[in-house]
């Protein structure tokens, strides 16, 4: 399975892109574990991760005359955008909360996408912010745009705040959430793959 990380920010050292990592990071383990498995049992189960790059965040803002006449898909970084979406069989949408709701950085970079961009393919949803109480509306704010795009997003998400990031305790239960969310994503990719010809 292909899992490609999206960080909604631009910024290049940030509690977003910390998170971003570690979800990476369970994800490979995770599928280290299957493919140990599947190599016992006779089915594959190896995960590959890799990051949009973070150029991709810093698109011009949409313009919708070009994006309705297709002429926008042509664009050297949107076109690449879009084979890197196209070619993952999972997706994980990381983002830093901005007022309540998901970073407009992440948010021109999703609208740049066609539609049905996600078609049957599983999302696994994070935020980060300075206070839990703002994070899980950005998360409920992307599933909204992860269904308006064709995909599915896993029933759990992950809010984190900087403190569970760095604080041991914290972060062994922030790890055991990821590897619940991370275990789900997976589940569903391999549920969902015949529907999306892979």
């Amino acid at each position: 399975m292909n899992l490609l990380l999206i960080a909604g920010t631009t910024a290049e050292l940030s509690s977003c892109r910390r998170l971003t990592a570690l979800i990476g990071e369970r994800a490979a383990l995770t599928g280290e574990r299957a493919a140990s498995i599947g190599e016992r049992t006779g089915r594959t189960g190896r995960v590959t991760t890799g990051e949009l790059d973070r150029s991709l965040l810093a698109l011009p803002v949409l313009d919708p005359d070009r994006y309705a006449d297709g002429r926008l898909h042509q664009a050297p970084a949107v076109a690449h955008l879009c084979k890197e979406v196209a070619a993952a069989d999972a997706l994980v949408l990381v983002t830093p909360v901005q007022h309540g709701s998901f970073s407009g950085a992440l948010k021109n970079t999703l609208d740049h996408l066609p539609d049905a961009a996600l078609a049957d393919r599983p999302v696994l949803l994070a935020s980060t912010a300075s206070s839990l109480h703002n994070a899980a509306g950005a998360c409920d704010h992307l599933r909204a745009v992860v269904r308006a795009l064709g995909g599915w997003a896993v029933p759990t998400h992950l809010v984190a705040q900087r403190a569970d990031l760095t604080e041991p305790a914290a972060l062994a239960a922030l790890t055991a959430r990821i590897d619940q969310a991370v275990g789900e994503l997976l589940r569903l990719g391999t549920a969902l793959a015949p529907a999306c010809g892979r």
